[in-house]
């Protein structure tokens, strides 16, 4: 089978877009997001079809996850395909109340209903979880090191077949049902702790939000009174206009001061003047009333404007104790303010550690995605399995593997305890000392040979999903040659130009297309 053209109108992100593809190797490149999974799942989609799943799971299903925002009713597209030496053009929309699949063969006018069964029977009855499990190989994001090997011993159990004594199918499934259940449950136990967690400080990230809007009320008032307590004139503060009161007085009560001194001694020294002049008796003793007058009214003066000092002196103690007191009070509230704060922003930062653990996967979470993927393998696959079928696949992934590592590694070997080993030729190498590089080599021709052996009646592209991020270039280069030999249509997604460097290097013909959404 051979992709000719894409016409994708109105799927997932990507609308009216055209791509034609060569018989050989495509390499799909583009920036993230810019459409190159979403062109995977539109050529799965157009040979399988898109089941609408229902209740909560129709939240997540490939229906929602692609449904068009704008436009819904031109769901689909169209996809030219070249199968069993026939040239065929598939339609396909995908929209719940407009459900449509027309096949046309190009070469006779031939016209069915792509939902009838025809199609599989062009597509060589190749199932969509055969389809999913061999030539569809997507990036491995969440398996990594001892959860791969475990991968590799699942799906490679899963072909072993019922007829093989080595392997008891229903007891391995029945094991790793059991092993999954323990890792649910803890699972679940991790996660309604982290919820508690979460609840917790988000319930004291309220309390201190809380605290903080009423220090930040205590802290205006404070801030108010302060104002009004330092209002003076345009030239001068309430505290100069102070000390200009007290100066103002203590001015008056001297020159009141002044003045009473002179009328005492002015009194004296006329009183005695006049006395010793007999005559002048009367005006002596005028002068000495004269200047008691004088002497009393200033010493009544001088006792209203010593009080009226005392007064202001007190006034102005009182307002520096007032302003010293209101400053304490706004400093002892700013520090607060800054504790709460702090302790604020260490509670959110606290809560997005949180959540962030609370969406990146657990450890129990990437065990029950693999021991899911190895119990989906078993049941999809295992009704097509003939006893041959594990020695076949073992003999077939190890010549593929031979051939993409220049003959280092030679056999793939999985003994009754399900353990896989590497054959060097000198010595045999348990997976789990491999690197992560090797075991995706291991992953990548363990899926090729699969592939082989069950589409035997139409061989089918092979579609890459960004698969090479772990791979050197050596390991790269190495793959890229294999596939080139074996003259099928391959279809490559990256957004590296490595593949491309790589293919050029290497003399490699291969068409490029450019996505871009």
């Amino acid at each position: 089978m051979v992709i000719r053209r894409l016409k994708i109108k109105n799927f997932g992100k990507i609308r009216d877009k055209d791509v034609v593809l060569s018989p050989g190797l495509n390499v799909l490149y583009g920036e993230n997001e810019s459409g190159k999974t979403t062109t995977h799942t539109f050529i799965r989609s157009m040979l399988y079809g898109v089941r609408r799943l229902r209740g909560k799971a129709a939240q997540n299903d490939t229906y929602t996850k692609y449904e068009p925002w704008e436009n819904p009713v031109e769901y689909g597209g169209i996809m030219w395909f070249t199968s069993g030496g026939k040239n065929y053009r598939l339609t396909r929309n995908f929209y719940k109340e407009k459900k449509f699949g027309e096949l046309l063969c190009e070469d006779d006018g031939s016209l069915v209903d792509a939902e009838q069964g025809a199609l599989e029977a062009i597509l060589g009855n190749v199932s969509e979880a055969v389809y999913d499990n061999t030539v569809s190989v997507a990036q491995l994001k969440s398996v990594t090191g001892r959860d791969l090997v475990r991968e590799l011993q699942n799906y490679m159990a899963s072909y072993q077949g019922a007829g093989d004594s080595s392997i008891d199918m229903g007891r391995a499934m029945q094991m790793l049902k059991m092993s999954r259940k323990g890792y649910m449950t803890e699972s679940a136990r991790r996660k309604k702790e982290l919820e508690k967690e979460r609840e917790k400080i988000s319930s004291n990230m309220d309390y201190i939000r809380k605290e903080i809007r009423e220090l930040d009320e205590k802290r205006n008032k404070v801030t108010q009174q302060q104002d009004g307590m330092n209002m003076g004139t345009r030239d001068r503060s309430a505290e100069d206009l102070l000390d200009l009161r007290i100066d103002r007085v203590k001015k008056r009560r001297e020159a009141t001061d002044a003045v009473l001194a002179v009328a005492v001694i002015g009194g004296i020294a006329g009183t005695g003047c006049l006395a010793a002049f007999s005559s002048y008796v009367i005006l002596s003793v005028l002068a000495g009333v004269a200047a008691a007058a004088v002497s009393v009214a200033a010493l009544f003066f001088r006792t209203r404007l010593s009080r009226e000092l005392n007064k202001r002196e007190r006034q102005r103690e009182r307002w520096l104790s007032r302003h010293d007191e209101l400053t304490w009070s706004r400093n002892n509230l700013n520090q607060d303010y800054e504790e709460k704060y702090t302790a604020l922003s260490n509670l959110q930062a606290e809560l997005a550690e949180c959540e962030e653990n609370t969406e990146v996967m657990t450890p129990e979470e990437t065990e029950i995605q693999a021991l899911n993927m190895a119990m989906e393998t078993i049941e999809a696959l295992s009704g097509n399995i003939t006893d041959q079928v594990g020695d076949r696949l073992k003999h077939r992934t190890s010549q593929i593997l031979s051939e993409i590592t220049g003959g280092k590694y030679k056999e793939v070997i999985m003994d009754e305890e399900l353990h896989i080993f590497v054959n060097t030729g000198e010595r045999t190498v348990p997976a789990g000392r491999l690197s992560r590089g090797t075991l995706e080599q291991i992953y990548f021709a363990l899926r090729m040979a699969a592939g082989e052996l069950f589409c035997r009646e139409e061989a089918f592209p092979v579609i890459l999903d960004d698969v090479f991020g772990m791979y050197d270039e050596e390991r790269l280069a190495s793959v890229l040659r294999w596939l080139d030999k074996e003259n099928r249509q391959v279809i490559i997604s990256t957004c590296h130009k490595r593949e491309m460097e790589i293919l050029d290097k290497e003399g490699i013909s291969y068409q490029k297309i450019l996505l871009q959404v």
